[in-house]
């Protein structure tokens, strides 16, 4: 065994395949379980102008599930037992997307919703009794015809959470041809985020977190890749590989149905592809580089920090052995300038964007200058938001969801981090500046050219940020602290520091499993969890 995981790793071999069908197998298994449930509503009422709808009952209710779709719902709400006997109950302004609300009532045969502005309703259901019919609207039966779908109890597997109400929506928009919710991002994201509902038909929370999923599985494999090309010996491909599966806001933030998933994955391609292009000197890499750079900025435009430290490990290569030419020139214009933004472009006139069709340059410009406004201008507050510089401890994560389930219960999703490797990560950063000054160490310059160039834009960045920022950065931060092992293990002579961290970390994400799942824990648990003050869970 010794001798496998030290065996250095020229190219893949038959060992490395069964270890990541192993590895990323178990971590497949652990992250598809729970994930959502794979059925909710898909037909929908939509009310397009001031409406009163009545319903109903058999016998009286005093509870009311109902779900919503992809219109944020504003109406009042009244129950009675005759037409004449209303009482009002509250007027209620949810921005809940595609999710399970219940309210609760005093004993009642008819209920009426009043609505004053445009809404999408799935189903409406009452435990304690039966529709007899609606009035006030046509096609209620919208309203009562998928009753097998209707959760006994609402939490994360059947409604949206946090952000979800943005990216889900929007790619439940694409696929209907609807005018999309989410416009302050590129397209590709949710686009990748909607072909399992396109392709079976099915709004639910399995499908919109289905493709997410799929990438922060796919970073396992590219870790393990990555790994193996920086350090060589397959235990430290191993390491790379485990550090992100047992990441608790790697596994928290991937099962969630957003796009961050597809943009880390396509910027570290990006970069291990330049990185191996600087190896090689094989113009399919440069091509690839490129081209996942492109990808990454058809996401979000947070990967333009990723193209600057392309550019930096690129030209800088090039001036260090003093051999800049027009062909290393046109290189870096062909596939870092004009194939992303061919790609950019295309994703934009190919397919809808957020608010119209996108059918020529004009328009396109126009909501490249929107989303920059929104993005450049953004005055808000939120309680989870961070400081760049309190991302490396995780000192801040963003409480994605919590639903209480009795008075001693709940389930709860938290974002985070796995503490012995992101600080283990800290120290292996702060390690690569004097690893290079004394050592000259080629790794230490590109990881630490690599982390600047992602993290430091944030400094310079006015407008409320989140720990998720942290992100991009985090796989280089987790290599920086596997070429610290490796330098104690092979120049310090320290013995089982590869596996104390690696059990360490797997002890934490045990540990706080149950906050990142939404497993239902008591909340005295959850309490006990909590290091730092501005830990929620």
């Amino acid at each position: 065994m010794n001798k496998i995981l030290n065996e250095e790793i020229i190219k893949f071999n038959k060992i490395d395949y069964i270890i990541l069908i192993i590895l990323v197998g178990f971590y497949s298994i652990l992250s598809f379980y729970h994930l959502g449930d794979t059925f909710g509503p898909n037909t929908f009422l939509r009310i397009n102008e001031n409406r009163t709808i009545d319903i109903y009952l058999t016998k009286e209710a005093t509870s009311m599930k109902i779900f919503y779709g992809e219109t944020r719902a504003h109406y009042k709400l009244y129950v009675g037992k005759s037409t004449q006997e209303f009482n009002y109950v509250d007027e209620i302004n949810s921005n809940r997307l595609f999710s399970w609300q219940e309210y609760f009532f005093q004993e009642s045969t008819i209920v009426r919703l009043v609505f004053e502005e445009k809404a999408s309703l799935g189903e409406v259901y009452f435990d304690d009794s039966k529709i007899d019919h609606i009035e006030g609207y046509k096609d209620t039966y919208y309203l009562f015809d998928e009753e097998k779908v209707v959760p006994k109890t609402i939490s994360y597997m059947n409604s949206s959470y946090f952000d979800e109400i943005y990216f889900a929506t929007t790619a439940y928009q694409y696929v209907m041809g609807m005018s999309c919710y989410e416009w302050t991002h590129p397209p590709l994201g949710k686009l990748i985020q909607a072909i399992p509902i396109y392709i079976t038909h099915n709004m639910c929370p399995f499908n919109y977190r289905l493709m997410g999923n799929i990438s922060g599985i796919l970073l396992l494999i590219v870790m393990y890749k990555f790994g193996a090309f920086l350090f060589k010996k397959r235990k430290y491909a191993i390491c790379s590989l485990l550090l992100m599966a047992l990441d608790t806001f790697h596994f928290a933030h991937t099962r969630m149905g957003t796009v961050d998933s597809h943009l880390i994955l396509m910027m570290i391609m990006s970069i291990y592809m330049m990185l191996k292009y600087l190896k090689d000197d094989k113009t399919k890499y440069l091509y690839l580089s490129g081209l996942f750079f492109g990808l990454s900025i058809c996401i979000k435009w947070t990967a333009f920090y990723g193209g600057l430290a392309l550019a930096i490990l690129y030209l800088g290569t090039y001036i260090k052995r003093k051999e800049i030419t027009n062909k290393v020139i046109r290189n870096g214009v062909l596939f870092f300038c004009l194939i992303p933004f061919g790609l950019y472009l295309s994703i934009y006139l190919l397919f809808p964007n957020n608010l119209n069709k996108t059918t020529n340059f004009q328009k396109f410009w126009k909501e490249q200058i929107d989303m920059y406004t929104y993005h450049s201008k953004l005055k808000a507050d939120h309680f989870f938001s961070s400081k760049w510089y309190q991302w490396p401890i995780s000192y801040k994560p963003v409480w994605y969801h919590q639903i209480y389930v009795t008075d001693t219960t709940k389930e709860t999703i938290s974002g985070v981090g796995n503490l012995i490797i992101w600080i283990g990560g800290l120290i292996g950063f702060i390690y690569l500046i004097p690893n290079y000054i004394i050592k000259k160490d080629e790794t230490s310059l590109q990881l630490m050219i690599i982390i600047f160039s992602l993290w430091l834009p944030f400094v310079l960045i006015n407008r409320i940020m989140f720990q998720y920022h942290y992100f991009p950065i985090l796989p280089f931060i987790m290599f920086s602290l596997i070429l610290l092992i490796k330098d104690l293990e092979e120049t310090y002579h320290f013995k089982h520091i590869l596996v104390s961290v690696i059990l360490a970390s797997l002890i934490f994400f045990i540990l706080y499993y149950p906050v990142i799942s939404g497993m239902k824990i008591p909340n005295s648990y959850a309490d006990n969890l909590r290091l730092f003050g501005t830990w929620y869970f």
